[in-house]
């Protein structure tokens, strides 16, 4: 990902149409698991260039911060490992109006020997368009941070580790693509992972279902469990519609089954409910005695479910 989007020129980010042409709609089957990774790649990659697009556009307002050391890393290795080690000054004084900023993992900054005014002040004569990653801050020295860049600092204080006094070094702050680079890496593994497979099962094995349907929907199993008793008065509780509903209680009756794979996917677009309704599935599991860990791609969607679950927890 970090790639294609340093193989990008300012005039390319500026461009809306990019990937008009090779984005696709997705479709609702696929033949294979590499087709349905494959099928996201373009969606993401138009994205991440949206997002840098509007970044770029917002320049003039963007928070930034003034470069005092730049040295290369000892990981610096053309024509791609191209690592520096930078110290930043935590305050800065100029622009009204404008935040102060600390570079933080992930972040996609510009580098810039102006406080940028405009979109064309990251590509003048002197320092044309230039971005770079921010691969965080070394444990041995917590003032210095390692940022991987697009191409070579044109500068001989890249050398020497000290800025010129007359000469100022900019990090413009643009986005930040620590998700998007999970999910590229999601989406271009290598080796076949076998949750992957669990999810989409692409090829269910049909003897496991039959042994699950005579062991797990038979007899005394049919009725319910205390466990989908619980489950039933919290979704009650909580207006589940029919979809919610069925994802919970299917989610709690599989938590009791060892024949089937123990992976579901609850899938839906953004106002659906899908942290409504997997809050109510983990306090279903909570109240099963289940314990269960709960991972999300950012950390504000970890504490918003979090939230909503100590909700539930009180209303208890």
């Amino acid at each position: 990902m970090l790639d294609i989007m340093f193989s990008w020129t300012l005039h390319d980010v500026l461009n809306h149409k990019l990937y008009r042409d090779k984005v696709q709609k997705i479709p609702l089957s696929f033949s294979s698991t590499k087709e349905y990774l494959n099928s996201f790649i373009f969606p993401l990659i138009e994205e991440t260039h949206s997002d840098l697009c509007s970044g770029i556009e917002g320049v003039s307002q963007a928070p930034f911060c003034e470069v005092m050391t730049i040295q290369r890393s000892k990981d610096f290795k053309p024509p791609k490992d191209l690592f520096y080690k930078m110290r930043v000054k935590k305050v800065t004084e100029e622009v009204q109006n404008v935040g102060k900023y600390e570079p933080e993992f992930g972040d996609i900054v510009a580098f810039t020997d102006v406080r940028p005014k405009g979109i064309y002040d990251l590509n003048r004569p002197k320092m044309q368009y230039h971005i770079a990653y921010i691969c965080g801050s070394e444990d041995e020295f917590p003032d210095e941070i390692e940022v991987l860049s697009s191409k070579c600092l044109d500068m001989d204080s890249v050398l020497t580790g000290n800025i010129n006094k007359t000469e100022k070094l900019y990090v413009v702050y643009l986005l930040n693509m620590a998700t998007n680079i999970r999910i590229w890496r999601a989406l271009n593994v290598d080796e076949k992972i076998n949750i992957i497979e669990k999810v989409l099962q692409h090829e269910p094995n049909s003897n496991i279902k039959e042994v699950c349907q005579i062991f797990c929907c038979s007899g005394e199993n049919m009725t319910e469990s205390p466990a989908q008793s619980s489950a039933q008065s919290i979704i009650r509780a909580q207006n589940l519609n029919e979809s919610q509903r069925d994802s919970v209680l299917s989610c709690v009756a599989m938590s009791k089954c060892h024949y089937s794979h123990n992976v579901k996917l609850i899938w839906g677009p953004p106002g659906t409910g899908k942290t409504n309704t997997v809050a109510c599935l983990l306090y279903s599991l909570l109240r099963s005695k289940i314990r269960t860990l709960t991972c999300a791609p950012t950390n504000n969607a970890v504490l918003t479910l979090a939230s909503r679950l100590h909700s539930l927890f009180k209303q208890s």
